[in-house]
């Protein structure tokens, strides 16, 4: 199966409603609840974070800055985050803030940086977990092409959130039974969104930083949608086939439903999450990101993730830029990339993964909104 060419499926409901900026903006506190109590639990609403330990690695072949610091957030436990910045360039730089599958020391690969304790899952070398994410996901699934975004002037900051939250419904369910605080009871989602959050709030303290964007691939690109929707230090969004829960609608749709998802991944969404009763959908979660930039990633014959049920939701999303004054969601076609539009779609050949195509037109969003 493919993605269409063009939408086949019916507007996103309910639609945007506001006659202006100020009623809209009165709507995002109720919006939020609604995401929280449907969808992705209660989240913090407290980003503090501190830097409680650094090291510089020294020696390695990108022409780049990198230091490893540990990070004590004002919920959960520290966590390490690797920064990498352009050599030989001045900043300040704009810094895309990255979640992956794969431990720190496997996605920026040298050697000093610091392997997570108790660690069962590891990509690198010639093992099988690193042929098998090379063949499925491709080549930039486990680490990004770093000097090409060096040269770009942007900088990198990595962090392995499951290393803090376990991608695990048996391990997950401590921090359902033991909440970092009673109104904080939340889903896998909702913590690595909050990660998000906590990075952010750090590099804003970091002279060497300006923009933040949070970047991620299928279920890290839910997250990082759900982080900018609550967090306003977040200045725009690469969502890579994020999927449900993420871009794509959760009504009306292709692929993966609802209670595919909440079958398979009890832990990431809040228990009440079911396509019977929501009142909500996913433009809406687009929406109170307006008016920052998002660039939603496809894949044509990743069908399970729903490219279309994203497009729809972009076109939905779109009055709430347009109050802003931006000029909002144009393409009609689901292969039209208009980089500069502060939602741009991106779609290619092939299926689920990270591959050559894509961070050049990562990149070129970033060029548009970022340089």
């Amino acid at each position: 199966m493919t993605a269409p060419s063009k939408p086949k499926g019916p507007p996103a409901t309910p639609a945007i409603s506001a006659a202006s900026l100020d009623e809209w903006k009165g709507q995002r506190a109720n919006l939020h609840s609604l995401f929280e109590s449907e969808i992705y639990g209660v989240m913090p609403k407290v980003f503090d974070t501190q830097k409680t330990g650094a090291q510089i690695i020294p020696d390695h072949i990108f022409q780049a800055n990198i230091e490893e610091i540990t990070l004590n957030p004002a919920y959960g436990d520290s966590y390490k985050a690797v920064l990498v910045t352009p050599k030989g360039k001045a900043g300040p730089f704009p810094i895309i803030m990255m979640e992956n599958f794969c431990p720190n020391h496997n996605v920026i690969p040298v050697e000093g940086i610091s392997k997570p304790e108790g660690i069962a899952f590891d990509c690198s070398g010639e093992g099988i977990m690193a042929n098998i994410f090379g063949y499925f996901f491709g080549r930039y699934i486990t680490t990004p092409p770093i000097d090409m975004i060096m040269e770009h002037g942007y900088a990198l900051a990595v962090i392995y959130p499951s290393a803090s939250y376990p991608d695990n419904a048996a391990r997950f369910q401590k921090f359902r039974n033991n909440p970092p605080s009673p109104d904080y009871v939340w889903g896998a989602i909702g913590a690595w969104a909050y990660q998000f959050s906590s990075l952010s709030n750090y590099l804003k303290t970091d002279g060497r930083f300006t923009s933040t964007i949070a970047y991620g691939h299928s279920r890290y690109g839910k997250s990082a949608l759900l982080a900018a929707a609550y967090d306003e230090t977040i200045d725009g969004v690469i969502s890579h086939q994020s999927g449900t829960g993420g871009a794509s609608l959760s009504k009306n749709k292709k692929g993966e439903t609802v209670a595919d998802i909440t079958e398979g991944y009890p832990h990431w969404f809040t228990p009440t999450y079911s396509e019977d009763s929501l009142t909500i959908d996913q433009h809406q979660l687009l929406a109170l990101i307006a008016p920052r930039p998002i660039l939603l990633g496809n894949a044509k014959r990743d069908v399970w993730s729903d490219p279309e049920g994203a497009f729809r939701a972009a076109k939905g999303a779109s009055p709430a830029y347009e109050l802003y004054g931006s000029e909002g969601f144009t393409p009609s076609k689901l292969t039209q990339f208009f980089p500069q539009e502060n939602i741009t779609f991106w779609i290619r050949p092939g299926t689920h993964g990270v591959v050559k195509e894509d961070w050049p037109a990562f990149l070129k969003f970033m060029d548009a909104h970022f340089k």
